[in-house]
């Protein structure tokens, strides 16, 4: 399977129809219609049910389409890795981080590096730190913001000079609203979001220690931004991270007492094959925080 038929295919997935995908692709309906069945052979499946009036994908279909968006980014990827160079650094970065403080750390770095490196682009994908290392497990992202507690068995990293704190998010005209900080027994009675990360939801249960059978705990939810608005709309209690760029007049944020402060790493993998942008970048950082 070469490049070119594998994002034939992937047009056909994304527009459901072998028409319209000729059309994007600038093809002809039945060069396109050979080209998949020629792919179904070479592949040894069906990757179509061609039973209904539209086309859909068989459970190998699926698989292929997520397989095959990782393979043309990481083609991509190691096209612009080619082109650096000592003399004229290019190149892209993929940065990967949740909704935290320390991106504005992270910012200044970028925005010094691409001062002296002006042709380096960057892409920053969003995701709990779960989500981050198994991309870069796949090599899709180069660096990333961890929160702790996260395994660095395999990974290379910079400590952050700043720790997040951690608290709970309420609407404005909310009874715990006036408090300053909120201790377990002020969520006794309340409804309550907790994190969906395993290591971030255990270390609230211990925070909450006898208490957790007095909370109504509604679900789960990571995302700041997302939180944020189930928690203006439904009035929940809900614990994160402190992110300042999602709150607004209707939106509080109160730390716990006892505080609970994480650390957060700028991490790499250890021993990964690395474009030359990557490596500057990484002596980049190292330097710039050296001297915060």
């Amino acid at each position: 399977m070469n490049l070119r038929i594998l994002t034939y295919f992937l047009t056909v997935a994304r527009e459901k129809n072998i028409t319209k995908a000729a059309e994007v692709l600038h093809i002809t309906q039945p060069t396109l219609s050979r080209q998949m069945r020629q792919l179904e052979e070479e592949m040894g499946v069906e990757l179509f049910d061609r039973s209904q009036n539209k086309i859909a994908l068989t459970p190998a279909g699926n698989l292929l389409v997520h397989r095959g968006k990782d393979i043309l980014e990481m083609v991509e990827r190691t096209e612009l890795e080619i082109k650096d160079t000592e003399t004229n650094l290019s190149g892209n970065i993929c940065f990967g981080a949740g909704e935290l403080n320390a991106v504005n750390i992270l910012g200044k770095i970028i925005d010094v590096f691409q001062n002296k490196y002006p042709a380096v682009t960057f892409n920053l994908f969003t995701n709990t730190t779960d989500i981050i290392q198994e991309r870069m497990e796949k090599g899709l992202i180069d660096i990333a913001l961890a929160l702790e507690p996260v395994d660095m068995s395999n990974y290379d990293f910079l400590t952050l000079p700043e720790k997040e704190i951690i608290g709970i998010y309420m609407r404005a005209d909310a009874p715990l609203a006036g408090k300053e900080n909120i201790t377990a027994e002020d969520l006794v009675g309340q409804r309550v979001m907790m994190p969906t990360r395993l290591q971030f939801n255990s270390q609230i249960y211990n925070w909450l220690s006898g208490k957790i059978s007095q909370i109504k705990i509604v679900g789960s939810c990571d995302l700041v931004g997302n939180s944020v608005m189930l928690t203006n709309a439904n009035n929940y209690y809900k614990f994160g991270v402190r992110f300042p760029a999602v709150l607004e007049n209707q939106i509080c944020f109160r730390p716990l007492e006892p505080s609970i402060e994480r650390q957060v790493y700028l991490i790499w993998r250890r021993n990964a094959s690395q474009s030359l942008t990557v490596q500057k970048f990484i002596k980049f950082a190292r330097c710039f925080l050296s001297m915060e």
